[in-house]
């Protein structure tokens, strides 16, 4: 099972939509996904309501109980299961640094059953998003092109160069920075993008993400923005969202 961290400090940034959209692209190659959510605010969670015969299942904060794994994620079919937000997760984050390790552990336990595991992060740097960094064997940073959006792009660095140097996450790789809700008709957007991209050259994504209302429309509708398309808009969020996701499983090897 491979582990992917859907990271960055900011909130806003499109992160669970894009975790949503990279759980649908696995499924339709066939992989079985595992999708945890340490968010509080539940985003991940709710685009998956649970099946009217599914048991309540694992909660995100007993991943960071050790030993306490005595119950497993919950199974909406037989390609999906999720690990839940809930409110213990608030606490976690005054918990010290010795529980940074505990969540990789425990979603290793359950490799046998799935072939992704997709963590979408909360929207603060604190013990949860470093932990889901030191569980994941890759991290994607979505970024949404706006001034106080890309000023937390260097904290999310530097804090990815501390798990894998102070002993927490040597493997991590960062498959790379993916611009998010791009508006090309605004000079501003378009300059802070070439901006970023000057910056942080080579680890930018191409496939650059545009604003664009079917995006929402698909995720109030719990689908993925490439079905039911209709109209030209439609059609280009389709194709722009499936190559940036094919984009990103096509770099977990």
């Amino acid at each position: 099972m491979k582990i992917l961290a859907i990271g960055n400090q900011k909130g806003g940034v499109g992160k669970s939509t894009l975790s949503v959209h990279i759980a649908y692209a696995a499924i339709e190659r066939g992989q079985r996904v595992l999708l945890v959510d340490m968010d509080k605010q539940g985003s991940l969670s709710l685009s998956f309501p649970a099946p009217a015969d599914a048991e309540l299942g694992l909660f995100a904060s007993r991943l960071y109980v050790a030993g306490a794994m005595e119950a497993r994620p919950q199974v909406l079919n037989e390609h999906l299961g999720i690990i839940r937000a809930d409110n213990a997760l608030l606490s976690i984050d005054k918990a010290e640094n010795e529980v940074i390790r505990q969540p990789g552990q425990a979603l290793r336990q359950f490799s046998a059953d799935y072939d992704l595991c997709v963590i979408d992060t909360p929207p603060l740097l604190g013990i949860r998003l470093m932990a889901s960094l030191a569980a994941a064997d890759y991290v994607v940073t979505p970024v949404s092109i706006g001034l106080y959006e890309l000023a937390g792009v260097a904290d999310l660095m530097a804090t990815i160069h501390v798990i894998r140097t102070q002993g927490f996450n040597p493997r991590l790789k960062h498959i790379g920075i993916l611009p998010m809700k791009v508006n090309s008709r605004s000079a501003d957007a378009r300059q802070a993008l070439a901006s970023l991209q000057q910056q942080y050259g080579p680890i930018i994504l191409k496939e650059a993400l545009a604003e664009r209302a079917p995006v929402k429309k698909a995720i109030a509708s719990r689908r993925p923005v490439w079905t039911h398309t209709s109209g030209e808009g439609h059609l280009k969020a389709a194709h722009e969202w499936r190559a940036a996701c094919n984009a990103i499983l096509d770099r977990l090897n």
